[in-house]
Formats: structure tokens, C-alpha cells, sequence
């Protein structure tokens, strides 16, 4: 079979939805008056056959085109044989320095054999006077110094030794990773065009089709403050087509270390101790046989977190923010963003972002107080969503330049009102005191224990501003016929009880502070052990 002309062609333009792209090639060809069979060769073999289009400008006319698959050879041997010569190349580098080394360590056994002798000699030849003292010390600092320069010369060479080992394993492990994975033939798609030209001239072709190899999905850097929020979109694309999209015009469509947490109190259940049962005994060697493995993977746990936490420690560049120009529409609830400059997006499966949007959204502040759990306030930063839609992805939230943490938002309908900041807060103080524990006389002519327990929780705001805060707390409630919890009083009422899990929702003015009291009596049979233990 003949070998078709090649119509060469570049990707021009993506347009990237949320899982798969349209490709948009170009490229030109000139030809003579009659009919052409032309092929657009080395497309991807991810691309749908069925969705390729061929159109084109100038002084012919597309009779018809096809999709089919080719297979060509792959020339992945020669860089295989270009790493293999590397770690050649290496491996002699490597025994040069071995030997070097060697030569090194001997030298120095000499010298140091040299300046241990001396020192005996020295001793006995200046009482006899048979030798200069100026001589023997020249000597004894030429020895020092020639074992200093060698000790310093060791150093370097063993370095570059362990340098080079590690370039070998690096590439022993390319060598063993490109044999894997290469073959000799590849399996790739071309489109073929029959063309009819009615005089000589250039004709210029647009070739189109889909592939499914591709997706987008977006990052939030959100950046709160007292009153606001602004909310930075980065498109992060990957592409796994096998063509690099090398200065291409992209376009986005949404078609088809300590983190704040809110956690709330469970019930309080509290019941009659019952003891477990008593453990079978075991030989003191058992125990020490069993307790060695735990000791030994809590160091091996120890050295990997200090490891962790010195590679920790090394400070990343700053970098200047990328600029914001995509054009942003909206057509039927779909919403397409436009970039304005080309950019490149190597077929490597590795995520690329680019930023896309940049809005600012109203912010208000809130405050939460689990006081079962903890001696801080949450600050709560709830946002009003603008006009568009805010598709879900991954959230990296700040307060101001404070990075609070990371997290995983849902979409975000226009308008709606969300949670997406959490920090402890140190403008609202808070504190919880157990302010009286006492026990009944009324109790005892029952034979039982009557205990009355009296909490304070006191938050004072230190803002300029009032602040809402929602406080949850917990009396004990029994699932036990025999302990009662009763006469309970509170200031102010809370606003929800269930179980003995409280909630106050209340407002404390500026500069201010707020008291809730509350008080309780437990009753239990006296020899009665309560589980959990109360305070």
C-alpha cells in the first residue's frame, strides 16, 4: 500500500469539562487541482472515533473522512540504551572513587603509623642529643598536616561516593521501570480525509474530536476576614490522553496543625459499676515477649516522626500570585471560563493549576463552645455564597495570612449560607468551674447517696463588636432504675435539652460578659460504684 501525504497538524484549542475534553487540531497542506486521500496520523488512541470532525477553508471540498487504528513502532529502546550506558558510565566513576579512597585510608595508616612513632623517639633521642629538636618538630607538623589534608580529602570522596550510588539507584530503578512498561508497538488512531481540490492552492484543516483520558476538577483558596471573604478558584486539569497540549487555549466548562473542629456532646450515661472479669495470668517471659515487638515499632514510630519533622522544617519559596483574567459565562446553569493566555499541559497524568476566578463574598463571624471537651471557643466563619455555583473540590482556608487547614467543600448553590472556617478563637474567653459538690442528709434515710453538683461557665468578649455563641454542655442522664438525676435548675434556660445534652444560644455585647449557672442532684444507692466515675 502507497504511502498517504501526511497532513501535519497542532492542538490549538481544549475545551475540558468535568471528565473528558474536545480537541481542536489545525493544519495546512498545499495541493494540485483533482483528489487527495490525506492522513492525520499519531492521535491518540483514547479519542472517540465517532466523534471526530473534519472541517476546512480553501478551494476544495471534504467528500469524506474516517477514523481508524494504526499501529506504529515505538523508539523507546534507544533512550533504554541511553540509561543503560549512563549507569555505565557511573559504575566506572564509582570504582575510580572506591580506589581513590582506598589509596587515601592507606596514606593515612602510614602517616599516622609515622606520627605514633615519633612521639617514643622524640623522647629518646633529645636526652642523647643525636637529633635537632627544630627537625623532628618540622616533621611532626608536616605529618599533621598531610593527615589533615587527606582526612579532608576522605571526607569529599566518600561523599561522592554516596552520590553516585544514589544516581545509580535512581537509575536502576528508570532501567527497571522503562522495561516494564515499553513495548515495541504502539496502537494510535489517524483520520484519513478525501479531499477534492479544484485548483492549485493552500487548504487549511480543523480536525476535532473527544476524548474521555482528561478531567478538571476545582480548588478554593479561601481568605477570610472580619467582614469578608475572598474565594480564588484554580482549575486543576490532568491530562492522561498521550498528547501534550503544548500552548493550547483552554477553556473550562462545569458540564456534565492543629485544625478547629466542631465536635457536640454525647448523652451522659451514667450506671451501677459492673467489674470486667478478671484476666487469665500469664508467665512474666510471655509478657516481656509480647510487650518487645510494641517497643520496638514505638521507636521505629519515634524516628520517623523526628524524620517527618526536620523535612518539615525546610522553608519553601515564596511565590508571586498568578494573575486573574478568565472570562466567565453563563449559559443554562453551565458555567465556562476562559483563559486568556495558552498554556501548556504535558500529558504526564500530574495535576496543572491555573487560576480562574477570584470573588469577594460577605463573612460573618460566630463563636462555639463545646465545654464538655474543650477550654476554648471555636471561631465560626459563615459565608453567603454570590451568584454563581461553587462546585465541590478541596479548600485550603486562612484567616488573613493564618492557615487554618484544609478542607472538602460540597456545592455551594447561589446565595447559600455555609461554614468554611474554624479556628480557636482568643478574642472570646471561656472558662467552666465545678463551684459546689455536696451530699444530702435527705438521701440517708433512704440508704442511698444524694449528691448535688453546681457548674459555672463563664465567657467574657473581648472583641469590639458582640458576638453569637452557641454553648453546649451535658448534666448526667441515667439509663438505670436505681440512680436518679433530678432537680435540675438552670440560668438561663437552655434553648434545647435532649438526653442532658444542653445548648444556650446567646448574644454577649462588646467588650462584655456573659454567666450560665446550672445544678443537679444525683441519687444512688449507697455501695454503689457509678460508672463512669462522677467528679
Amino acid at each position: 500500500m502507497a504511502k498517504l501525504p501526511k497532513l501535519d497538524t497542532k492542538i490549538k484549542s481544549v475545551t475540558i469539562y468535568r471528565n473528558g475534553a474536545k480537541i481542536e487540531r489545525t493544519g495546512s497542506i498545499e495541493l494540485n487541482p483533482g483528489t487527495h486521500k490525506l492522513e492525520i496520523a499519531n492521535l491518540t488512541r483514547f479519542l472517540d472515533k465517532e466523534s471526530v470532525r473534519v472541517s476546512g477553508r480553501g478551494y476544495a471540498t471534504i467528500v469524506s473522512f474516517d477514523a481508524i487504528d494504526t499501529t506504529v513502532e515505538v523508539s523507546g529502546y534507544s533512550k533504554l540504551a541511553d540509561l543503560v550506558k549512563k549507569r555505565e558510565d557511573l559504575q566506572k566513576q564509582l570504582t575510580k572513587y572506591q580506589s581513590e579512597l582506598e589509596r587515601v585510608t592507606r596514606r593515612m595508616s602510614f602517616y599516622t603509623q609515622v606520627l605514633d612513632n615519633s612521639a617514643p623517639e622524640f623522647s629518646r633521642w633529645i636526652p642523647a642529643g643525636e637529633s635537632d629538636v627544630d627537625r623532628l618538630s618540622s616533621l611532626e607538623a608536616l605529618v599533621t598536616t598531610q593527615l589533615d589534608n587527606l582526612h579532608k580529602f576522605q571526607i569529599k570522596l566518600r561523599d561522592d561516593i554516596e552520590k553516585v550510588q544514589k544516581e545509580i539507584a535512581i537509575l536502576n530503578r528508570e532501567i527497571d521501570k522503562f522495561r516494564s512498561e515499553v513495548n515495541q508497538y504502539e496502537i494510535t488512531n489517524s483520520v484519513l480525509v478525501n479531499v477534492e481540490a479544484h485548483k492549485l492552492g493552500k487548504c487549511e484543516f480543523t480536525i476535532s474530536y473527544f476524548v474521555s483520558n482528561a478531567y478538571w476538577e476545582p480548588t478554593y483558596d479561601f481568605v477570610l476576614s472580619e467582614e469578608t471573604t475572598d474565594v480564588t478558584m484554580y482549575t486543576v486539569v490532568q491530562n492522561n490522553t498521550q498528547e501534550d497540549w503544548d500552548k493550547v487555549n483552554l477553556t473550562v466548562s462545569t458540564a456534565s496543625r492543629r485544625t478547629a473542629t466542631i465536635s457536640e456532646p454525647s448523652p451522659y450515661y451514667i450506671s451501677i459499676y459492673a467489674p470486667p472479669p478478671p484476666r487469665a495470668r500469664r508467665s512474666m517471659a510471655k509478657e516481656m515477649k509480647m510487650a518487645a515487638p510494641a517497643a520496638s515499632g514505638a521507636a521505629r514510630d519515634e524516628a520517623e516522626l523526628e524524620e517527618l519533622a526536620i523535612a518539615a522544617e525546610e522553608p519553601l519559596p515564596d511565590m508571586a500570585p498568578q494573575p486573574i483574567t478568565a472570562t466567565a459565562m453563563e449559559v443554562g446553569g453551565v458555567y465556562v471560563f476562559v483563559l486568556p493566555d495558552p498554556v501548556k499541559v504535558p500529558a504526564d497524568g500530574e495535576p496543572h493549576a491555573f487560576p480562574t476566578s477570584r470573588i469577594q463574598l460577605e463573612a460573618d463571624r460566630k463563636f462555639f463552645w463545646n465545654a464538655v471537651d474543650f477550654a476554648e471557643a471555636i471561631e465560626v466563619t459563615t459565608i453567603e455564597n454570590g451568584d454563581s455555583v461553587l462546585l465541590p473540590g478541596r479548600a485550603r482556608i486562612y484567616f488573613q495570612d493564618e492557615y487554618l487547614g484544609e478542607t472538602h467543600l460540597n456545592l455551594i448553590a447561589p446565595h447559600e449560607k455555609v461554614d468554611v472556617g474554624m479556628r480557636f478563637s482568643y478574642e472570646l474567653k471561656v472558662e467552666k468551674k465545678l463551684v459546689s459538690k455536696s451530699t444530702e442528709k435527705k438521701g440517708l434515710l433512704k440508704g442511698n447517696v444524694a449528691r448535688e453538683y453546681a457548674y459555672e461557665l463563664t465567657l467574657k468578649n473581648f472583641r469590639k463588636k458582640k458576638s453569637e455563641v452557641k454553648i453546649m454542655d451535658r448534666t448526667p442522664h441515667s439509663d438505670s432504675e436505681i440512680i436518679k438525676v433530678e432537680d435540675r435548675k438552670f440560668s438561663p434556660a437552655p434553648t434545647k435539652d435532649e438526653l442532658g445534652v444542653l445548648t444556650w444560644e446567646i448574644e454577649i455585647p462588646k467588650e462584655d460578659e456573659a454567666k450560665i449557672t446550672y445544678s443537679f442532684f444525683v441519687e444512688y444507692p449507697r455501695g454503689q460504684r457509678i460508672h463512669p466515675p462522677l467528679p
